[in-house]
Order: C-alpha cells, then sequence, then structure tokens
C-alpha cells in the first residue's frame, strides 16, 4: 500500500507542472477561442471594417510575417488606397463567408457598392498564427 501511495504522489508531483501551465495560458495565449470559424470571421470583418473605415494601417496589421516580408506598410496603403479609396463600404457591409480546417482559413469576402463587381470573388487564405487568425494570403 505504501508503495503505491508513493507512485501515485510521484505521478500527481510529475503532472501537477503540467496542469498548471494548461490551466493558466488563457491571458496571454492570445484568443481562448482557438481556430474556430467564429473567431476567423470576427478577424476576418475587423480587416473589412478597417478598409471600409480607409484604415489601412489598421488592415496591415492583420497580415502575417510572411506576408509583411512581401510587401510594407507604406505600399500596401498605397495598394489598399487605389482599391478602396472613394467607395462606400459603410451603406451595406460586406457579406464574409469563412470555412476552416485546423489552423487553415479560407474567407470570402463580397461587398455591395458600385465597384464591388472590380473585387476578386475568390476566397483568401487565413493562418491561425500565435493564438491568432492572420491573413496570410501572399
Amino acid at each position: 500500500m505504501t508503495r503505491t501511495n508513493r507512485s501515485v504522489r510521484a505521478l500527481v508531483a510529475a503532472a501537477l507542472p503540467a496542469l498548471l501551465l494548461c490551466g493558466c495560458g488563457g491571458a496571454d495565449s492570445g484568443d481562448s477561442s482557438g481556430p474556430s470559424a467564429e473567431a476567423l470571421k470576427t478577424d476576418a470583418t475587423a480587416y473589412a471594417n478597417a478598409l471600409a473605415d480607409h484604415d489601412y494601417p489598421a488592415a496591415y496589421q492583420t497580415r502575417s510575417a510572411r506576408c509583411r516580408l512581401t510587401l510594407n506598410q507604406d505600399d500596401f496603403a498605397a495598394s489598399m488606397g487605389q482599391k478602396y479609396d472613394g467607395r462606400d463600404l459603410h451603406t451595406k457591409p460586406a457579406e464574409i463567408t469563412v470555412t476552416t480546417s485546423g489552423e487553415t482559413g479560407q474567407v470570402t469576402t463580397k461587398n455591395f457598392d458600385a465597384k464591388a463587381s472590380e473585387d476578386n470573388p475568390k476566397p483568401v487564405k487565413w493562418s491561425f498564427i500565435d493564438g491568432k487568425w492572420q491573413f496570410d494570403n501572399c
């Protein structure tokens, strides 16, 4: 019996640090909902709203580090300005459709303004990186 108690205590002592780490990760681990479709839709909507507000630096912040290496913030802002300046995307908000598979997502955004037909209707890739969804279509 004593041998069993020691074995149980040893197992509990070995497992305790791992259990504590799992239980305390919420505050610093990013999005607590994980790579869910709901979280992706929230982040994709924030991206679409930043574009609608012509806040291109905020939209740029949603890009993955890999995408930031391919295009700096100034060039991104200039490109988005050519595409979205003068467009009223607030009259009817974008329709955003998402699908997820693990830590990869696809986002389709449909705008309804006069220039909506010029938008690319194909889904774009997002990835769940460092606890949050990031635009990763570069």
